[in-house]
């Protein structure tokens, strides 16, 4: 389905006022040009070239070398083993709430350690800046030429907040280069999709109300999981409710980085132009790229204030 389909289903679900309707118009004509401009670019002397069937790593890439120039300098924020690749004279410095050293001690769930999934300490990126990605309380007001977040948004408890700060200090003009996983293609496809009036109020009166909810559903998500890679002995009924139980008081007590939330694509541009029309910080919507099992997006800071 494309990008337009997705949005004329998004349209009829998004309750407003006329302003939502006259944005999806124009969002329709900029997201559309943008996915024209971006496939037909020749491919630049200092990126690789695409296999005919560009893997996700290829589309990262080529978006990267579409909207982030020489030059400019930014944050990524979370990039954890996989940064993104990025144009030469692109300065990127790399925010983390963890220094490598701490994965391991906080990494131990239901005497699961990263070894039981493959993560090697010693390939994670070493932050430049130690600070909450949500917050981003280290990082000035309009001071970065670009964002980048993959897969970190539905990390954040709080992912409006985490999605304005990264607004906040951008510069006018500026980059958030944003992927999301598409629930449906993820281990949270056994979860619901998290409706946009759960993040608002997640915004509005803080998420403790939700998050007992997000560890118990996550836990799910983590059992079964674990049950197919056979990390787990297989069970059923209560003895694998309570089992389940036990993983969800391991998470939280450990503060785990789960995935607070799931979206599928639709969801995902709904809660964006919803944002649009909500939030106090300008921002424009350029390009929204399936890639695989993630969907990638591209925003601009823009001057003006939307009430």
């Amino acid at each position: 389905m494309t990008v337009r389909n997705f949005i004329k289903q998004t349209i009829r679900r998004v309750t407003g006022t006329q302003i939502i309707i006259q944005q999806l118009d124009a969002l329709k004509g900029d997201i559309d040009a943008a996915a024209e401009r971006l496939a037909a670019a020749p491919p630049t002397a200092a990126a690789p070239e695409a296999p005919a069937t560009p893997a996700p790593t290829d589309v990262r890439q080529k978006v990267a070398y579409e909207y982030l120039k020489p030059g400019s300098s930014g944050i990524e924020i979370g990039a954890f083993a996989s940064p993104l690749a990025v144009p030469p004279g692109v300065h990127v410095a790399y925010l983390d709430r963890h220094d490598p050293r701490e994965i391991q001690a906080e990494f131990n769930i239901a005497g699961l350690t990263p070894k039981d999934f493959g993560f090697d300490s010693a390939a994670l990126i070493v932050p430049d800046i130690l600070d909450d990605g949500q917050a981003l309380a280290k990082v000035g007001d309009l001071s970065q030429d670009f964002v980048i977040a993959n897969h970190v948004l539905e990390h954040f408890e709080n992912p409006v907040k985490g999605f304005k700060n990264m607004l906040r200090v951008l510069k006018h003009g500026g980059v958030l280069y944003l992927a999301l996983p598409e629930m449906q293609h993820s281990f949270d496809r056994i979860r619901r999709p998290t409706p946009f009036e759960h993040v608002w109020r997640d915004y509005e009166e803080g998420p403790a109300w939700s998050r007992r909810q997000a560890f118990e559903e996550f836990a799910e998500v983590f059992v079964e999981n674990g049950m197919d890679k056979n990390l787990f002995p297989q069970s059923s009924g209560d003895a694998r409710a309570e089992f389940t139980r036990r993983v969800a008081d391991d998470l939280e007590r450990a503060d785990f980085s789960i995935h607070f939330h799931a979206w599928r694509m639709p969801d995902m541009l709904e809660m964006f132009l919803q944002l649009h029309h909500r939030l106090h910080i300008g921002f424009r919507l350029e390009l929204a790229q399936a890639n695989g099992d993630e969907v990638i997006f591209i925003f601009r800071r823009t001057e003006f204030t939307i009430r």
